[in-house]
């Protein structure tokens, strides 16, 4: 029996591994998303994006990934500086580019069972800086991706956003501006003003999709209630819009 050690985050439970077949690895429980999430996975190894753990085994319980060798960035601890929020935007790009006009076909993701409508691509849907594996050349992966589905590009770009310049926080205005600016140039395509008219809306549909996982018993979206949610998020959305204004201004 591997010896397994417990890892904090995941709404669902990780541990961590030290196979002597696959060498490190997490373990987390499945879900009826599960084959369309190894679906992406596998489209984004054959691809070779670099920075997405890879499936190795999988059970009826349980699912085996690799292990991102890095460390987790803490929001509230740990923030993403300049240069890894540059370069955590830069790769969702490339990420977001690797799945343009790829169709999964007909999947059930966590969130819906709904086919891509124009315009959407297969999101992460959870890029917050909390979901980023950092080590000492920047950012190095993006973890957790059980709540990936169709969504829009802008709607990764706004949750990123959200947790890791981060505008869910009451920063000067003066700093979130700057850190907009940063994320809108390493991205590309977007404004500031554009990303800050996506975060409320988006942060919103999270309130909505927490709301709508607890009625239905979701144990990820459970154990965020027992963290206060949505009600933490719904509160910091007013927040943000009351903020907004004034970064407006401080963008020119």
């Amino acid at each position: 029996m591997v010896e397994r050690t417990h890892l904090p985050g995941g709404s669902g439970g990780v541990w961590y591994a030290d196979d002597p077949v696959f060498g490190p690895v997490v373990h987390r429980p499945v879900g009826p998303w599960t084959p369309a999430v190894h679906r992406l996975l596998a489209f984004l190894a054959d691809d070779g994006l670099e920075g997405v753990p890879r499936v190795v085994a999988v059970t009826d319980t349980e699912e085996t990934l690799t292990f991102l060798p890095g460390e987790a960035l803490d929001p509230g601890i740990r923030e993403a500086d300049d240069d890894v929020l540059a370069q955590g935007a830069a790769w969702l790009r490339r990420y977001h580019d690797a799945v343009r006009g790829w169709d999964p076909g007909d999947v059930a993701w966590r969130q819906t069972s709904s086919p891509l409508a124009p315009g959407q691509l297969i999101c992460h849907n959870d890029t917050g800086s909390y979901n980023w594996i950092v080590d000492d050349r920047g950012f190095a992966g993006l973890i957790d991706w059980d709540q990936a589905g169709p969504g829009h590009p802008v709607d990764d770009v706004a949750i990123l956003c959200w947790s890791a310049i981060p505008l869910g926080d009451p920063l000067p205005p003066a700093d979130a501006a700057r850190r907009v600016r940063i994320v809108a140039e390493a991205y590309g395509g977007l404004t500031p003003n554009e990303i800050l008219d996506a975060v409320a809306a988006r942060m919103l549909t999270s309130v909505t999709r927490i709301a709508a996982g607890i009625e239905r018993g979701d144990p990820g979206m459970l154990s965020l209630r027992d963290r206060a949610e949505p009600e933490n998020t719904r509160r910091a959305v007013d927040g943000y819009l009351a903020r907004v204004p004034a970064i407006r201004a401080a963008l020119g």
